[in-house]
């Protein structure tokens, strides 16, 4: 049996696991990322967990990370959410401390190779995934070519399309970003904005139908989110597109919301799917499992 571990590095929490050849999960282990206290704080809460997981039969070590990642290299380009992870080269230096082969690749993509291995994306060869949490991220899947990952490996930063010409401030250095305002981050500063209380996006949704103020904000996000889903539709064209992240948890609330005004503002949206992801919590350390697997068996 063949097992990987996969490590999915979040802005708050790291999550790990290992993984078998069929997608299941054998042991589990988080830490917090301590994301403010740099790259060496990081990376030795990395090295504890895969301390924890590993045994004689693990083969490669996957790691999905936020950020533009030169997956060839294993170097992070950018990254706006961890401290000193910009030029770092991650798969060096886990390589250095765990004596395992390790693949890296960006957070967003690896959340769709488990989705198109076990999830929601199984049976779609054109896939869109987008993964709503504190940021958003992006991924693209094409039966002709794959993951789309671009001539500079930052292809598919879904979250950086320009949503707003000249609009709100983004972590990425531009303005108008979607991420501005289709996001976790962006309704908790919306309803700050608005109220100078600071609360959790989960916070804000539950008080829905009780604050008129948080139900302008989730209303403003369900607005900005259809049209960004339409241009997503328009621009490439897929069967299906996958939503996932931490904002799903509250989907109750605004689901049916943005079907509706996204076949109202999509004059092909009769010809696309959209579906919540199968796969939330644990989709990040199954997918990097996979590539793991994956690549191990390419090289």
């Amino acid at each position: 049996m063949i097992k990987t571990i996969g490590l999915d590095i979040g802005g708050t929490k790291i999550n790990g696991a290992v993984i078998n050849e069929r997608g299941e999960i054998l042991k589990t282990y988080k830490l917090e990322t301590c994301a403010k206290e740099g790259a060496q704080k990081v990376l030795y809460n990395i090295e504890k967990i895969i301390n924890e997981l590993k045994d004689d039969d693990i083969r490669a070590i996957g790691v999905g990370t936020p950020g533009f990642i030169d997956s060839e290299k294993g170097i992070v380009t950018f990254a706006g959410n961890i401290d000193g992870w910009t030029g770092l080269n991650l798969k060096k230096e886990i390589e250095k401390r765990s004596g395992i082969k390790t693949f890296i690749e960006n957070d967003a993509n690896i959340a769709l190779i488990c989705e198109k291995w076990l999830g929601a994306a199984k049976n779609y060869n054109d896939v869109v995934m987008i993964t709503l949490g504190t940021g958003l991220g992006g991924a693209v899947y094409n039966s002709k070519m794959g993951l789309l990952e671009g001539a500079n490996f930052q292809g598919a930063e879904l979250g950086h399309v320009i949503l707003y010409p000249n609009g709100e401030y983004c972590t990425c250095g531009q303005s108008g970003c979607a991420e501005a305002y289709c996001s976790g981050s962006a309704i908790r500063r919306h309803y700050k904005q608005l109220t100078q209380q600071d609360k959790t996006g989960e916070e804000i949704f539950n008080l829905y139908e009780k604050d008129e103020i948080a139900k302008n904000v989730v209303n403003r996000f369900i607005d900005d989110l259809s049209w960004y889903l339409t241009s997503l539709r328009n621009i490439f064209d897929p069967e299906i597109i996958i939503i996932g992240g931490g904002v799903i948890n509250s989907s109750k609330i605004w689901w049916d919301k943005l079907i509706y005004k996204f076949n109202e503002r999509c004059h092909l949206a009769s010809k696309i799917k959209l579906k919540p992801a199968k796969f939330l919590n644990d989709a990040g350390i199954i997918g990097a499992g996979k590539i793991a697997m994956e690549r191990l068996e390419n090289e």
